[in-house]
């Protein structure tokens, strides 16, 4: 055969296979792709690393991705068009964090969701709260919130804005109030991984001299080994006991408030507390002083960063200023040779 008629033929046979392929391309399905996810709504809108979260919303069947801001959820335990089960991640940073998931077609929407601190310590029951001391007071001025299964509280807020706190155990959480609020009335608002609870309170609006010069930071809460004494010569008054286990706790009175000669104490108070060993934790650590005369009411904490201190500490509370003051007791005064913890 020619060369040149060979070179025709082939040329022939090539444009026969390229349009063969073009129109077998034109005759293939292509698949479509979906339609970006959108999203609605979440449930929970709060959580701990490791807690379970449904999304709702669209075209969410074929998403292969969750993030919490930029950190990926590894874990998807359903997703259906309308919606998808996944858990708040290891490494989601504790704040508001942006929600979005991803499809072949794009990327959703954002939504917010809180990831709390994960808790050291948690209660079975949900929170109670039953007084809050003072029960009105300045911004960034102290506060005890007083109740019980407070353990576990991972958020406070005083008309939705968010309080520091400073410790928070079974039946005490000590705080400030936010910066900021106006003066009028508040919803103060415990949040544990149990559930939520509220109270009233009284704003006065912003202090005149600035923050209080205190407030319950300076609280450590005692190790393990505190032994917290009642009846001794404290700054604040020589109490007596009237009731209770020593070391647990009990009732107690200002020796120097009987007026009357009939136990008709002007100064009474109580205490409890108890160190939790198998869990390494002071549960309980809660003293209430009241002044029947003054109509005052102080409480607060022990404190101490010693099992064996030197010198045993209060820290309080005024009802009536809202100020924080302590009230100490040196042990040495009465055992001069005393080993102790300073």
């Amino acid at each position: 055969m020619k060369p040149h008629i060979q070179n025709s033929l082939l040329a022939i046979l090539f444009c026969i296979f390229l349009f063969a392929g073009l129109q077998c391309k034109k005759s293939g399905k292509v698949q479509p792709k979906p339609d970006p996810p959108v999203l609605s709504t979440i449930d929970p809108v709060e959580g701990i690393v490791g807690a379970p979260v449904s999304i709702k919303g669209t075209n969410l069947e074929d998403v292969d991705k969750v993030t919490f801001n930029d950190v990926v959820a590894t874990t998807i335990v359903q997703n259906t068009s309308t919606s998808i089960t996944t858990v708040v991640p290891t490494g989601a940073v504790p704040g508001i964090n942006k929600i979005k998931v991803h499809n072949s077609g794009g990327t959703s929407n954002e939504i917010e969701f809180e990831v709390f601190e994960t808790p050291e310590q948690t209660d079975s029951l949900p929170p109670t709260l039953t007084q809050v001391i003072p029960s009105a007071n300045y911004t960034d001025y102290p506060v005890l919130i007083y109740g019980d299964n407070l353990s576990g509280t991972v958020k406070l807020t005083f008309n939705g804005k968010n309080a520091t706190i400073y410790t928070n155990i079974q039946k005490v959480i000590t705080a400030n109030v936010p910066t900021g609020l106006p003066a009028g009335p508040a919803t103060i608002e415990v949040t544990t991984l149990k559930g939520k609870k509220t109270i009233n309170f009284q704003v006065q609006g912003p202090p005149v001299g600035g923050a209080a010069p205190l407030n319950f930071a300076i609280i450590t809460l005692p190790p393990i080994n505190y032994v917290p004494s009642i009846s001794n010569q404290w700054s604040c008054g020589l109490f007596s006991r009237t009731g209770g286990d020593e070391h647990a706790g009990g009732n107690f009175v200002e020796l120097n408030s009987d007026t009357t000669g009939n136990q008709d104490f002007s100064i009474t108070g109580t205490f409890e507390y108890h160190f939790d060993a198998t869990k390494n934790y002071n549960d309980l650590n809660f003293i209430e002083i009241i002044n029947h005369s003054t109509n005052d009411t102080l409480a607060g904490q022990f404190s101490s960063k010693f099992s064996n201190p030197c010198v045993l500490k209060m820290v309080l509370i005024s009802s009536k200023t809202g100020t924080i003051d302590t009230c100490i007791y040196d042990r040495r005064n009465d055992q001069p040779d005393l080993t102790c913890e300073e």
